[in-house]
């Protein structure tokens, strides 16, 4: 697992004698595809998200750290479990983390369905990172 920008920052204010604890929005991508892991938690990083990546979807269940995840981004199809079969386990354990699927294997049919098991949305590979970045902020903020 890769962890970037995963700090906290205190603040203290002598006017009110109170501190402040501000945490970076934690982030997780899980892709089997080692380059993508790092280029998105680079990029992500950029913008003070904590990230962290996990190479498979049973690296990221086993991690201990689902209740910390505000956004998932997730490749559908992986070795082992499927994208769409972690989104489902997540389900299972009455985890509603919000879910962008990434695939290099998007079509129509395919994004309904995603969509239909509960994904925000489905980005095609490769990622246009604009996009990427409107949607995770997008997420982060309503929480």
């Amino acid at each position: 697992m890769l962890d970037v920008n995963c700090h906290a920052h205190i603040e203290w204010s002598p006017s009110n004698h109170e501190t402040r604890l501000e945490v970076s929005h934690v982030i997780a991508i899980v892709d089997d595809d080692e380059s993508f892991r790092r280029a998105l938690a680079r990029f992500l990083g950029t913008f003070a998200f904590c990230v962290r990546t996990f190479a498979s979807g049973d690296e990221f269940l086993q991690s201990g750290e689902l209740s910390v995840v505000e956004c998932l981004l997730l490749d559908l199809v992986m070795p082992g479990m499927s994208g769409l079969e972690v989104k489902q386990e997540l389900g299972v354990r009455g985890l509603r983390i919000p879910t962008v699927f990434v695939t290099a294997h998007a079509d129509d049919e395919v994004e309904q369905h995603l969509m239909a098991a509960g994904a925000i949305a489905m980005l095609p590979k490769p990622v246009d990172q604009e996009s990427l970045l409107r949607l995770v902020q997008g997420v982060v903020g309503k929480r």
